[in-house]
């Protein structure tokens, strides 16, 4: 038996922010999705490098009093949720206790707030699905396996999403409409103003970005605006900005930086590639400005890697960094070494699964 045919007993330990199950046994460690804390049961592995494996769920021997059944008839085989085995509140927990334990390695002092979602399921704006026309499939990708796994009746598409998925999966209709396309793609179903679009093989979001939760993206345009001190803030960089969004309701000077194929018809527009080494310096020249009040910061996973040289030279007295990726904006916010987190929130914007939308509020020290 090779060690990725391995089963093993397991007792799960605590949950990790990939809404993983941990196992700990003679210097090796285990994640096991879809497992709850004191659960125990049989596992096998089916990835494994250094000591860390990486194993699905064979049987329970012992059910967490908190296990459900899950809602989607996909979950066993899908892995776009990771909590449907767990009621929401419990989910909130595992959420915020990952929040808290990445703030416990900073100079915040206070309590984490969160925002909660008004509903779990039938949320999401825009959903992008892996097809392969040679084996007729359209679903999502599974990375254990590298399959798709097809997702007719996906719980956490908005109702008009859902409908539109219904029609691809009808007598393979998807495969008609992929006429003209690579064997191999994506296509993405996308709500705007309660009309939908497909998109076949094209840049995610390539029409613009927009939060995937309707509801829950005015909770956080509310919850930074109010956060920002609009009655001390004069002059604002919306950095990342996209169409203004998170910035809408907020009275200042504000520029909005970001970069688009076709830059945006306004003059408080700055069309900017803030991944680009020089990206400071070409803003300085076309504005002249020489400081800010504040910067709202909102930039994709991979975070903001110029984000002190932007600090340093510009010295924002405030700062608030809106983040889908905790870790990067850990990461990004070591650099600043004059400012302190003074509000900290986690908003569920992706219910159902491990990922979480975050918020920091800084403020510069010692000026």
């Amino acid at each position: 038996m090779t060690t990725l045919d391995k089963k093993f007993h397991f007792l799960i330990e605590h949950i990790d922010p990939l809404g993983q199950g941990v196992f700990k046994q003679d210097d090796k460690v285990y994640f096991i999705p879809k497992t709850l804390p004191n659960e125990s049961g049989t596992a096998q592995i089916i990835k494994s490098r250094k000591g860390v494996n990486f194993a699905k769920l064979e049987t329970l021997v012992n059910k967490s009093e908190k296990r459900i059944q899950p809602e989607c008839s996909h979950y066993s085989n899908c892995q776009g949720c990771h909590y449907l085995h767990c009621d929401y509140e419990s989910e909130l927990d595992f959420k915020l206790n990952s929040f808290k334990r990445m703030l416990s390695f900073t100079n915040f002092e206070g309590d984490a707030q969160f925002i909660e979602a008004p509903r779990r399921f039938h949320y999401r704006n825009r959903i992008q699905l892996h097809y392969n026309k040679k084996i007729k499939k359209l679903g999502f990708i599974n990375t254990q396996n590298n399959q798709i796994t097809e997702v007719p009746n996906c719980q956490i598409s908005s109702k008009l999403v859902q409908q539109e998925m219904t029609k691809l999966y009808e007598n393979s209709n998807w495969m008609n409409l992929s006429k003209g396309q690579p064997v191999k793609g994506h296509v993405e179903i996308y709500q705007k103003d309660n009309q939908i679009e497909l998109a076949w093989n094209k840049k995610y979001a390539h029409g613009g970005f927009t939060q995937v939760f309707n509801e829950m993206n005015i909770k956080l345009i509310d919850m930074v605006s109010k956060i920002t001190r609009p009655a001390e803030t004069e002059t604002l960089l919306d950095l990342f900005g996209g169409n203004g969004n998170l910035s809408q309701n907020i009275k200042a000077n504000k520029y909005i930086l970001d970069f688009y194929t076709q830059p945006q018809d306004r003059t408080n527009y700055v069309h900017l590639d803030l991944m680009e080494e020089t990206a400071l310096d070409q803003f300085l020249t076309r504005t002249k400005i020489k400081s800010v009040d504040h910067f709202l910061i909102d930039p994709p996973r991979k975070g903001f890697e110029h984000i002190d040289k932007w600090t340093d030279k510009l010295s924002p007295r405030t700062l608030t960094y809106v983040s889908c990726h905790p870790q990067t904006m850990f990461r990004d916010i070591k650099k600043l070494k004059d400012y302190k987190i003074q509000q900290a929130y986690l908003i569920d914007l992706f219910p159902s699964t491990f990922h979480f939308e975050a918020c920091l509020y800084l403020e510069k020290i010692n000026i």
